[in-house]
């Protein structure tokens, strides 16, 4: 195959790639399963998944979620109070340290959080397979052609 035919091919499988919006397929994924409220997951975004997942299942001071995600104090704040008053997490501070907002996952927190992290594995497992076509110089390739296009993307 000519060069320039397989960088077209590559060029459409990447249209594609972005066309199958993952985040989008996420949302979608936990909306259509009905295991939470309607009303409660309508809204979400994958902002809200993200913070949800950098909870996980232990109590955290919003710091730390700042110091996990790539988002602002701001942000994350806002995405706080949006998950609080839709009972995806709970805000409480501890006796202790009245200073630090902590916050932890309600059920239906877990449930949205355990279905993000399925999804997930689901899909890695299906790249684990797919890669096993290949060999490990053809993995670096790809690799090494994938860090830079995203790094071309930055």
């Amino acid at each position: 195959m000519k060069k320039q035919k397989l960088l077209n091919d590559i060029q459409n499988e990447l249209t594609i790639f972005r066309s199958k919006d993952v985040d989008q397929r996420i949302l979608t994924v936990i909306k259509d399963s009905n295991v939470l409220p309607e009303p409660v997951i309508k809204n979400v975004t994958i902002n809200d998944l993200h913070v949800i997942q950098a909870i996980g299942q232990e109590d955290v001071r919003i710091s730390e979620i700042v110091s996990k995600l790539p988002l602002t104090q701001g942000a994350v704040s806002k995405i706080i109070a949006k998950l609080s008053k839709v009972n995806l997490i709970i805000k409480k501070h501890k006796p202790d340290n009245r200073k630090d907002t902590y916050v932890s996952l309600t059920d239906d927190g877990k449930k949205a959080n355990r279905l993000h992290m399925e999804y997930h594995q689901k899909m890695n497992q299906k790249i684990q397979q797919l890669a096993m076509d290949f060999s490990k110089d053809e993995l670096k390739t790809i690799n090494d052609f994938l860090r830079n296009v995203n790094q071309m993307r930055e």
